[in-house]
């Protein structure tokens, strides 16, 4: 259970993501040392969420194969990256080893042991006993303690993860900076075979900087012990290890055949031959920077492989079936708490669901401190969004070379609109979906200061494909005066700031 015990301090809107009120998105957090807005302060014993459920039904339905038939006798002179044994040495200290600079005057503090659950007990003897022998952690005498707890993982044991969120407090933040998902799979178009490969042990591939030590030291029944390596849950962590995985692969990410996302690796190439011989030289650098993979979650020369959460392929994006079921399944809930869970876990998706803001909206209601009321309006938005998701399109990759329009409308309490390029087929195909509330003041705008706000949002939201195409784009709305735009000579303070922006694009 999740006890709350203080609000974190608020911090400037644009840095941090804001809490979606779901507890997985906590625990997320925590295991990847992010802080999140509006989020409280947590020391848990944490819970198994229903994603993790879901994602362990199916990976306990994966068949166990030998390395030598999981990587292809192609890149079999590359074995050694793959072998667990191999990779459960201390990396050597070099140029990106993980500093913890604190801000001037930080206050000490120190954390309170955690009562552990039977079979957590186990795992912590084994946790402790197996990094000492590795020489991850040391003993340690540290005037500081972050606490210690688990979280379930995709095949049911258990992950140990250090509540690090007081240090992260007073951590001077590393701001190098993360791609966007959306970011990433814009690169992967026209690419027909891919490989993914999955960096093991993550974080722990990079050295604490000497002397930094004992401000990552955390407290258990067992004793207090200090870190070596990087863990999972400290601030910068993120970017400590993606600023080293680009300088290892920046020509090839430049290249455009290569993304990387933290400990995620894809190949993506449409041809063959140039296929292999990137993923041996992805293997090359691999073991020439002592970095290893895990074997079972990787996959090799697919036609459609799962990146980030959702199922790539040729020109296409796809939601996760394991998800699309999750989303069919869910119960009804019960209260707040149930619905800020479900609108969280559907929130990552919204891109893939037409209206999806305006078909949220009763749900919305819900989720603040509102007096609890599930009727018939809220049970109808609830499955109809159930419905949406499991009707869901593929969504094309978007291609600067292709005809492109936006297609907008506005409701009583939401805008929404489709980003649509025209295929080879002639045929137009969904891109993204974008929809979003509107504010009480936005709501009582006249229809046609509305639908021009859903053109703005849509805009903004696509700026990055639409401003300097090299051909002009196509807006279609409800109400036809986007020309009044262009000509009108007595507009509101508003409306002028709307058709400055306007301007900024080539559209019909």
């Amino acid at each position: 259970m999740v006890e709350e015990e203080e609000e974190d301090k608020p911090l400037p809107p644009g840095f941090l993501p804001e809490w979606d009120g779901t507890e997985e998105s906590l625990l997320d957090a925590l295991a990847t040392g992010r802080t999140l807005r509006n989020a409280p302060k947590l020391f848990v014993s944490a819970t198994y969420t229903y994603s993790q459920q879901l994602a362990e039904q199916e990976y306990q339905k994966k068949e166990i194969r030998p390395v030598e038939e999981i990587v292809p006798k192609q890149y079999h002179e590359y074995l050694r990256v793959f072998s667990k044994e191999a990779s459960e040495r201390l990396p050597d200290h070099g140029p990106y080893d993980h500093a913890i600079e604190l801000v001037p005057d930080a206050r000490m503090f120190h954390s309170k042991v955690y009562p552990l659950s039977p079979s957590e007990q186990v795992e912590l003897d084994k946790f402790i006993n197996e990094n000492l022998a590795k020489g991850y952690i040391q003993e340690s005498k540290s005037p500081m303690s972050s606490p210690f707890f688990f979280v379930k993982k995709k095949d049911g044991s258990l992950r140990p993860v250090q509540d690090y969120q007081q240090l992260n407090d007073i951590t001077i933040k590393n701001r190098y900076p993360l791609l966007l998902v959306s970011d990433l799979m814009d690169r992967l178009k026209k690419a027909k075979y891919f490989t993914k490969l999955d960096i093991c042990w993550g974080y722990n591939n990079v050295q604490i900087k000497t002397g930094d030590e004992w401000k990552a030291a955390f407290v258990t029944n067992q004793g207090l012990f200090e870190l070596n390596v990087m863990f999972f849950g400290l601030a910068n962590s993120p970017s400590t290890f993606s600023a080293l995985m680009n300088d290892i692969f920046k020509d090839l990410i430049i290249l455009g055949k290569v993304t990387i996302y933290l400990d995620d690796i894809l190949i993506f190439t449409n041809d063959i031959e140039e296929h292999r011989t990137l993923v041996r030289e992805v293997l090359k650098r691999l073991a020439e920077r002592d970095l290893f993979c895990k074997p079972e979650k990787c996959k090799f020369e697919q036609p459609k492989v799962e990146y980030l959460g959702v199922l790539v392929s040729e020109n296409r994006v796809e939601m996760d079936p394991v998800k699309v079921k999750g989303i069919a399944a869910w119960p009804v809930p019960q209260n707040a708490s149930d619905v800020r869970k479900f609108r969280g876990f559907a929130n990552f998706y919204r891109r893939f669901i037409k209206d999806f803001s305006a078909v949220c909206k009763p749900l919305d209601r819900l989720t603040g401190n509102a007096p609890w009321k599930w009727e018939t309006e809220e049970q109808e938005a609830f499955d109809e969004l159930k419905r949406r998701f499991t009707e869901s399109p593929v969504l094309s990759m978007y291609d600067p070379d292709c005809k492109t329009r936006i297609e907008v409308d506005a409701s009583g309490y939401a805008t929404g609109a489709v980003l649509s390029q025209e295929g080879e087929d002639g045929k137009w195909h969904p891109v993204a979906f974008h929809s979003e509330s509107m504010s009480d003041a936005e709501r009582n705008y006249e229809i046609y200061d509305k639908e021009m706000l859903a053109i703005i949002r849509a805009l903004q939201a696509w700026r990055h494909y639409l401003e300097g195409l090299p051909s002009v784009f196509e807006i279609q709305s409800d109400h036809k005066n986007l020309e009044y735009w262009k000509t009108a000579q007595n507009l509101t303070r508003r409306q002028a700031r709307w058709a400055l922006y306007l301007s900024r694009f080539e559209h019909i």
